[in-house]
């Protein structure tokens, strides 16, 4: 592809010494280019490699105002450069890999599951009584899908998933290696015995429901309810080794990153975004575009929206505030000590 080219199909305009008719052949960082890749600069953090880059072209934002790369490439001004580098590397990188239909001669599937047409179902792979698996999907080597699971058209399940008995999954529901849908939550009563203390299981009788459009990170956990649904709403993303307890509700458009851990029965709005190891108790209310920063350990409802941080989590710049608090403290009693030095030094001088 020549640079001309990229730039028609990106919808962009060029800046730079590279000519409209160089050759592209790969995309890489800005760091690691070499002439003939593509690169793109979406975070300002990072404009200072534009001026080491060896990349031929950088997509970079229309209104960024930045010189084209020193090494000689040149600057494709775009609106998004984020979305028109999705666009650009499936030109420049292998396609991705696409299962055949049909069924593994190592895979058990009982008499009585229903399989979708042009499902693909790999080694190892258990489908159980009463299970359904929807058009198209792809189950990879070792998924289960338990008793009366259901899942929709277009789903993929990569190696190692579990989705246990129950369990509903909507259309198009990616699901990374090693996660477990439906586990039992975590309930237990305690009481004192003749013999002692004793540790009751409470039973977990109800399931897990996902919605359409959601993807699932590897190493995840997401609880079945003690009774009901636990409900993951559409078009939710979930990264790796996020923990969700029982009866945990999230709207659409949700955003929870690695190592989030949030404890049964509390429900999220739209569009919340929680980053990574956050922590957030039971039986809470997060309101719509609440957005929860990392570390942050949440105690009670958040419903207002906007940025919420520390722990207990308060609104951002009240957080910062109290950050603060601590070096404005140690400022003034420093402050307070030269005064007092300074007026005894002085009480000194009049006697």
């Amino acid at each position: 592809m020549r640079l001309s080219e990229l730039a028609a199909l990106v919808g962009g305009r060029l800046e730079g010494a590279a000519a409209p008719d160089a050759e592209l052949t790969g995309v890489a960082s800005l760091h690691d280019a070499l002439p003939g890749d593509v690169s793109f600069l979406a975070n300002p953090k990072y404009a200072r490699q534009l001026a080491s880059t060896r990349a031929t072209a950088v997509l970079v934002r229309a209104d960024a105002g930045l010189p084209p790369p020193a090494a000689g490439g040149a600057l494709v001004l775009v609106d998004s450069p984020d979305l028109a580098f999705a666009k650009v590397v499936p030109l420049f990188t292998r396609p991705p890999i696409v299962r055949a239909p049909g069924v593994h001669p190592t895979a058990v599937v009982d008499p009585t599951a229903t399989l979708g047409k042009d499902v693909s179902i790999g080694p190892l792979c258990v489908v159980g009584p009463g299970a359904v698996v929807g058009d198209r999907c792809v189950l990879e080597a070792h998924v289960v899908v338990a008793d009366e699971a259901i899942l929709g058209e277009d789903c993929h399940l990569y190696p190692m998933v579990s989705v246990r008995e129950r369990c509903r999954l909507g259309r198009r529901v990616t699901i990374h290696n090693g996660t477990v849908i439906g586990a039992d939550g975590f309930g237990y009563n305690t009481k004192v015995g003749p013999d002692g203390i004793v540790v009751e299981k409470i039973p977990q009788l109800g399931n897990v429901e996902i919605g359409d459009d959601v993807e699932i990170g590897a190493n995840a956990a997401i609880d079945r309810a003690r009774f009901g649904s636990t409900v993951i709403g559409p078009h939710t993303k979930i990264d790796n080794l996020v923990q969700i307890g029982h009866n945990v509700r999230t709207g659409p458009y949700c955003g929870i990153v690695s190592q989030v851990g949030i404890a049964g029965s509390t429900h999220l709005g739209t569009g919340v975004m929680i980053w990574g190891q956050a922590g957030l108790a039971g039986h809470l209310e997060i309101g719509d575009r609440v957005e929860i920063l990392a570390h942050a350990g949440v105690a009670g409802d958040l419903r207002e929206p906007g940025q919420y941080l520390g722990s207990p989590a308060v609104p951002k710049r009240e957080a910062i505030r109290q950050f603060h608090i601590p070096r404005s403290v140690e400022n003034l009693k420093a402050d307070v000590a030269a005064l007092k030095a300074r007026l005894e030094a002085l009480e000194e001088k009049l006697a």
